[in-house]
C-alpha cells in the first residue's frame, strides 16, 4: 500500500477516536477511487469540520502531534512527519461546491472510518480548481509572450 495512504489511514484511526470522520481529498482521494497510484501526489488533503480548523484548531493540532507530525511554521494547517505534507480543509469548500458531505460514501479500512467523494464531486472540484487557476495562467502566458518578443 501506497506510503501516503498508509498515512492517512494512521490519521483517519486517530481522528475517529476522537469522534471526527475525515474526507479523503484531493489527488490522493481522487486516485484511491480510480482504484491507481500516481507519483503525481505531493501532498494529502483531508477535510474535516469546519469547527476543526477554526475554534477547534488547538485540539486538531494536538490529535497530529500524538502521533508525530510537526505544524508547518508557514502554512499553519499543514503537518508532517518526514513525508509530504498533510492539509487540512475545513468542510465548507465542499459545500460551496453544493457537494452533500452528510451524504458522501462512507469507507471502513484497517480499522480506520473515512469518507469518499464521488466521481461527480471530483467532476466539481477540478473545474472549480481550473476555473481559479486560468486566469492566472493566461496572465503568466502574456508575460511569456512579451519576453519571448523583447528577446527577438
Amino acid at each position: 500500500m501506497d506510503k501516503k495512504f498508509s498515512a492517512f489511514l494512521e490519521i483517519a484511526r486517530t481522528l475517529n477516536e476522537h469522534n471526527i470522520v475525515p474526507i479523503l481529498y484531493g489527488s490522493l482521494g481522487f486516485y484511491h477511487l480510480i482504484n491507481r497510484q500516481s507519483d503525481e501526489i505531493s501532498d494529502t488533503d483531508i477535510v474535516v469540520p469546519n469547527l476543526y480548523v477554526t475554534d477547534k484548531f488547538e485540539e486538531l493540532k494536538t490529535i497530529m502531534i500524538s502521533i508525530g507530525y510537526k505544524q508547518d511554521k508557514d502554512y499553519p494547517h499543514e503537518f508532517s512527519k518526514g513525508e509530504s505534507p498533510i492539509g487540512f480543509e475545513p468542510e465548507s469548500d465542499l459545500l460551496d461546491l453544493k457537494i452533500n458531505t452528510a451524504n458522501l460514501k462512507i469507507t471502513e479500512l484497517e480499522n480506520a472510518k473515512f469518507k469518499e467523494l464521488s466521481l461527480q464531486d471530483y467532476l466539481k472540484v477540478y473545474k472549480r480548481n481550473l476555473q481559479t487557476h486560468e486566469p492566472k495562467v493566461m496572465r503568466i502566458k502574456k508575460k511569456i509572450e512579451v519576453i519571448e518578443k523583447m528577446l527577438k
